[in-house]
């Protein structure tokens, strides 16, 4: 069975920076809160639990990145938060680095540049985990080449909907294994710096 999740609403990922260097997470616009969307991290959720056991899967987050201030370099990265295990689910209150963001090559004020970044991850319901693999980042056509993958990160698949080994799927019980960001950090502040998501997906492979 094939998937493509991308609920995560794009259109309302416009953002400016903060100031600062630290890894910063891509909100939801104001236009999107204006359209109805809840204010903070803007999330892509994957799909239900009993449907991501054994199976690996990609996250996508693309999109381009105008440097305003200062010549610069910037670390694009992903973060994913664990959904808990109750019937109506809940994700966890922060996030965890799926692989530790590396500077790009140098960016020049005023300038467009697009970036990507793709990385798979394997579903385990016995170890309740799930495997990071190595991602791939590119910024304006350039590899950044990635060398710490985090650890296996710990999850909560729905045990009441998904049997070992597999001979079904029992949706009495269930909700999104997890959820994901992308994040930002630059290596000095930029407070009018903007950019933009064109995709944000998770799809099973």
């Amino acid at each position: 069975m094939s998937f493509i999740n991308a609920q995560a609403p794009v259109a309302f990922s416009a953002y400016t920076t903060l100031s600062g260097t630290t890894a910063q997470t891509v909100q939801v616009s104001s236009a999107g809160v204006s359209a109805g969307l809840t204010a903070g991290n803007l999330y892509l959720d994957s799909a239900s639990s009993n449907l991501m056991n054994g199976r690996r899967f990609v996250v996508t987050a693309a999109g381009w990145i105008k440097a305003h201030g200062a010549t610069q370099l910037v670390a694009m990265g992903l973060q994913i938060y664990p959904w808990n295990t109750t019937v109506s689910g809940a994700r966890t209150a922060s996030g965890t680095s799926t692989f530790t963001p590396v500077n790009s090559g140098t960016l020049t004020a005023g300038t467009f540049y697009d970036f990507v970044i793709t990385q798979q991850f394997f579903g385990e319901a016995n170890a309740d985990t799930l495997t990071c693999f190595a991602p791939v980042v590119y910024v304006a056509g350039s590899p950044v080449t990635i060398v710490t993958t985090a650890s296996p990160v710990t999850v909560a698949f729905a045990s009441a909907s998904q049997t070992e080994p597999i001979n079904g799927v029992n949706n009495t019980t269930d909700y999104p294994l997890a959820s994901f960001t992308c994040t930002i950090a630059n290596n000095v502040s930029d407070t009018v710096e903007t950019m933009q998501l064109t995709q944000f997906s998770v799809e099973q492979v």
